[in-house]
């Protein structure tokens, strides 16, 4: 596994902002992690008042899948509203859904 003592596991680029994703030892597993942003517990939103998110979030009131006629999903990577903007693997993205966009004071 990458990442070194301070280097970072994984960066992502998403929304004109950097994530560096470190690893964090688990004393109880007795094994490293990547630990990711808490975005549920510390909101953060792009320019343009969109919320940043995670794929393992679980989903919302407003989750939608990703394809027409599967069930709704568990969690924010299987939802339609989930961008990611680099791969479809990436597991940081933004929620472009408009019920959790923020309105800029400006606009």
């Amino acid at each position: 596994m990458r990442g070194r003592q301070g280097e970072p596991y994984k960066v992502y680029q998403v929304g004109g902002r950097v994530f560096s994703v470190f690893l964090k030892f688990d004393k109880q597993l007795g094994e490293n992690y990547p630990a990711y942003p808490n975005f549920e517990k510390n909101p953060e939103y792009t320019d343009e008042g969109r919320p940043f998110a995670t794929a393992e979030q679980e989903s919302c009131s407003e989750a939608e899948s990703a394809t027409p006629g599967d069930p709704v999903p568990g969690d924010c990577g299987g939802c339609r509203w989930f961008y990611r903007e680099t791969t479809p693997f990436d597991l940081i993205g933004i929620c472009m859904c408009e019920a959790f966009r923020r309105v800029n004071e400006s606009e």
